[in-house]
């Protein structure tokens, strides 16, 4: 039957031969104790409490979707991110110096990663800062105003506001830890040297005309303490260096960085900002073209380039050469391999997407079918053609 939009199967009267419902697949819970290189190629579910501070409407790429096919929110833990998680704890000591950036092909599992390490640095105690969807900061979708406070820069108040709220969902519990340390002023109200970090987060999204100011304060003593590591994992990263859809009173096309928002977190990007303690991660998206500018595509695949041996050439200054150097370091995410597309065929197999039993020729037809990309594996097996 239909209910408005949607299509709803009535699974009383439904035929079984053709809907069943979702099985209970029994995975471990993916958190500080799991996040081991012994559950490499292996299904870890993701944590209730922490997929409700995202919000249903607020995971990143295709992995809403799937979510919901899947019933339980779960993904497969890959080599990467073994790797991915020793960089964080890494971090938790000392941070480094170069934000990474993950980058790759559409599919290829960048949006799953970020998203895994911002649940594992949430169960270990660490402040996380993590943003899903920021495409959505400057498609035009999101209302926007002037700042009053700042000649040339643009708020997003609602935007900030979710912000905030997701960062005190998954970090209750770490940002109470960390003691303002000085009198901090937002608007007309002073918070105490004694009052914490939670303090402020609220404050922040409980007053929406100030929330912008609560979170350049958050990321300001955030970034140098050394209570608990800091986490600020940003999805579609390369959204910071474009364009915008949005306009600036005169009519002119705003850039990212006129948005306070995107200019809050970017400088952690840029090297402009650091933690003392923690890691900066981001992850790119190539499925809109209008938000990866050429820039960012140079940085990430420096085009051919053959050495300027001509000392005159060199010097000619209508020669334009694309500029390389990145303030990040990039993390290229390649293909599956054989192991992992195992894993994630027997997850498939459980959750009846597939009927068919997994065999070591079933997994290599359909791995070499889809290059190892996992969103071209998921489609492969799902399509009717």
């Amino acid at each position: 039957m239909k209910t408005g939009l949607k299509t709803v199967v009535d699974m009383a009267n439904a035929n079984e031969r053709y809907y069943q419902p979702i099985p209970v697949v029994g995975a471990p819970t993916l958190s500080k104790e799991t996040a081991k290189s012994e559950n490499v190629n292996k299904i870890l579910r993701l944590d209730k409490e922490f997929m409700e501070s995202i919000g249903n409407d607020n995971f990143p790429g295709f992995l809403e979707n799937d979510f919901k096919l899947f019933g339980k929110p779960a993904l497969l833990y890959r080599g990467l991110t073994q790797r991915l998680v020793s960089q964080l704890y890494k971090g938790g000591r000392r941070a480094s110096s170069k934000a990474i950036v993950l980058d790759g092909k559409a599919g290829i599992g960048k949006s799953a990663e970020l998203l895994m390490l911002a649940s594992i640095a949430a169960s270990s105690g660490h402040i996380v800062i993590y943003a899903p969807k920021t495409t959505s900061w400057v498609n035009s979708t999101r209302p926007y105003a002037p700042d009053a406070n700042n000649s040339g820069m643009f708020i997003q108040q609602d935007v900030t506001v979710e912000l905030l709220r997701r960062i005190y969902s998954m970090s209750k519990g770490a940002l109470e830890k960390v003691p303002l340390g000085k009198r901090v002023t937002v608007g007309r109200t002073t918070l105490a040297d004694d009052q914490t970090l939670a303090d402020l987060v609220v404050y922040g999204y409980e007053t929406p005309g100030l929330a912008h100011t609560a979170l350049d304060q958050l990321l300001e003593i955030a970034s140098t303490q050394t209570v608990v590591p800091v986490l600020i994992a940003v999805d579609d990263i390369n959204t910071f260096w474009t364009d915008t859809l949005y306009r600036s009173q005169d009519d002119e096309v705003l850039p990212a960085h006129r948005l306070r928002l995107v200019d809050s977190l970017g400088g952690f990007f840029d090297r402009k900002k650091k933690l003392a303690k923690g890691l900066v991660i981001g992850a790119t998206s190539h499925v809109d073209y209008r938000f990866m500018p050429k820039s960012v595509k140079d940085k990430l695949d420096p085009p051919l380039m053959v050495p300027l041996t001509n000392r005159e050439l060199a010097k000619d200054q209508n020669l334009v050469r694309p500029s390389t150097k990145k303030p990040y370091g990039i993390v290229k995410l390649k293909h599956m391999d054989s192991g992992e597309a195992w894993g994630l065929l027997c997850f498939y197999r459980a959750t009846n997407l597939i009927a068919t039993k997994v065999t070591r020729e079933f997994v290599a037809k359909k791995w070499m079918m889809a290059s190892g990309n996992p969103r071209e594996i998921f489609s492969n097996i799902t399509s009717f053609a």
